[in-house]
C-alpha cells in the first residue's frame, strides 16, 4: 500500500515497487489503491482536447467502465500506463542484487508530474464511479470496497510528451482480442453462453462450428464460426437490425435454457427443413468432407446466407405460428453461385448477378430478409 506523507515530506507518495528495464528505460511496477490512485491525480481528464500524452477522450466509453465499476462485484480493470521525469523519483533498492528486477521504495516528489499515457478512460471511469457512490447513502459498503480495491500501474521514467505519445501509438499496437475468442470466453453474453450450450445437443451443428478462427476459410469443413453462430442466434431471437440492452442480456441470461430451446428450433427443426443441403447433412448423405468442395456449388455454407435464414425465421415467426411455409419456400430456390435473374439472393439484392459471394451488409442483409419473407408469403397464399 502507498504511504501517505506528512506535510513535512517531500515526497509525495511513497510505495513499495519493482524497478526493471524496458526499451532503454526505467520502469517502476507497483499496485494503488482506487482511493490513492484518485487523489494522486486530482485533474479531472479534459474530454474536449488531445492534452499531453491523452487522445481525446470519449465520455461515454468511460461512462461505460464507470456502470462495469458499479455493478459487477468481480470487474477488471487493466494495467494504467504512466510517464514520469526522471528527475521527480528516487528508488531505493531493499538491497543490492545484479538481477534485472529488483525490488525496492519508490519516492515520487511531485504526484502532479505524473502523466497517463494509456488508461485515461479507465482514470476518468473511476473518478466519476467514487464521485457517483459517495452521493448515495445506500452505497456506502460499495464505496468502501471500490475504494479500497487496487489496481496495477507501470510507471516509466520519460519526461518527453512526444515520446509518451509514440509509446501510447506502439501500446496500441498490440493484438486485440479475436471475436471467436470473446464468444468463447465471454459467458455473460447470453448469445455466446446459448452458443456454447447448443454445440453440445445440435445435430445440425455439433462438430460443424469453426472455434480456431472467426470466420471459416473456403477449405474448411465447417459451416459457420462460433462468434458468427452467436451473431446468427440473436438474430433469430431479435431480428437482424435488433438489439439487446443490458438489462435485457440479464433477463436473457435467467432463462437461458428457454434461449437455447428457441434456438435448437431453428438450427435442428427449421434449417433442415428450409434447404436439402442441409437435411442431406443430419441424413448422413454427405459429411463434413464435402463441405468445402459444395461451395463451389450452393451458398447454403455461406455464414452471411445462414444469418439472413435467421432473420427470416425471426420476421416470419413474429406473424406466424408455423414456419413451415417459409421453410418449403427457400427450399424450392436456387442458392447456385453466379446464378442470373431467378436465384433467390440475386433477385433479394444480397448477391450481384453472376456474383458468388453475398454482400455482407447490414442493409443488404435487412432488405434481403424482407424480400424473402415477402416472396414466401406470396408463394403460400
Amino acid at each position: 500500500m502507498a504511504q501517505s506523507p506528512s506535510p513535512s515530506d517531500q515526497f509525495g507518495l511513497v510505495v513499495p515497487a519493482h524497478r526493471f528495464v524496458q526499451g532503454g528505460r526505467y520502469v517502476y511496477s507497483f499496485i494503488l489503491d482506487l482511493a490513492t490512485l484518485d487523489d494522486m491525480l486530482p485533474d479531472r481528464v479534459d474530454e474536449n482536447v488531445i492534452k499531453e500524452a491523452n487522445r481525446r477522450l470519449t465520455p461515454s466509453h468511460a461512462q461505460k467502465i464507470q456502470e462495469y465499476l458499479e455493478s459487477n462485484d468481480k470487474w477488471l480493470l487493466g494495467t494504467l500506463l504512466m510517464g514520469i521525469d526522471p528527475e521527480e523519483v528516487e528508488f531505493q533498492p531493499l538491497q543490492e542484487t545484479n538481477r534485472a528486477v529488483v525490488a525496492g521504495m519508490l519516492r515520487i516528489r511531485a504526484v502532479g508530474s505524473v502523466k497517463i499515457f494509456d488508461g485515461q478512460h479507465r482514470r476518468r471511469a473511476i473518478e466519476d464511479a467514487l464521485a457517483s457512490l459517495s452521493q448515495n447513502r445506500t452505497k456506502g459498503d460499495r464505496l468502501a470496497s471500490l475504494r479500497g480495491a487496487s489496481l496495477p500501474i507501470m510507471l516509466y521514467e520519460e519526461s518527453s510528451i512526444d515520446a509518451l505519445r509514440q509509446m501510447f501509438a506502439d501500446a496500441a499496437r498490440t493484438k486485440t482480442i479475436e471475436r471467436n475468442t470473446v464468444a468463447q470466453f465471454d459467458m455473460s453474453d447470453a448469445f455466446n453462453r446459448a452458443a456454447d450450450q447448443l454445440l453440445g445437443i445440435s445435430d445440425f451443428l455439433s462438430g460443424r462450428v469453426e472455434m480456431e478462427r472467426a470466420s471459416v476459410s473456403r477449405t474448411s469443413p465447417n459451416i459457420i464460426a462460433i462468434n458468427q453462430l452467436a451473431a446468427a442466434l440473436k438474430t433469430v431471437e431479435v431480428g437482424i437490425t435488433g438489439r439487446v440492452s443490458k438489462a435485457q442480456n440479464v433477463e436473457y441470461m435467467a432463462a437461458v435454457d428457454d434461449l437455447v430451446d428457441r434456438c435448437w428450433a431453428w438450427s435442428d427443426e427449421f434449417m433442415p427443413a428450409a434447404r436439402e443441403e442441409y437435411d442431406d447433412l443430419l441424413a448422413g448423405e454427405i459429411d463434413n468432407t464435402d463441405i468445402p468442395e459444395l461451395r463451389s456449388r450452393t451458398m447454403a455454407f455461406n455464414a452471411t446466407v445462414i444469418r439472413v435464414l435467421a432473420g427470416c425465421y425471426y420476421e416470419w415467426m413474429k406473424k406466424y405460428d408455423n414456419w413451415e411455409p417459409l421453410a418449403n419456400f427457400i427450399r424450392s430456390t436456387s442458392l447456385i453461385p453466379g446464378a442470373g435473374e431467378g436465384a433467390l439472393l440475386v433477385d433479394a439484392g444480397l448477391v450481384i448477378p453472376g456474383g458468388i459471394t453475398p454482400i455482407a451488409r447490414m442493409h443488404r442483409m435487412a432488405d434481403a430478409i424482407e424480400f424473402v419473407v415477402s416472396q414466401a408469403e406470396d408463394a403460400s397464399c
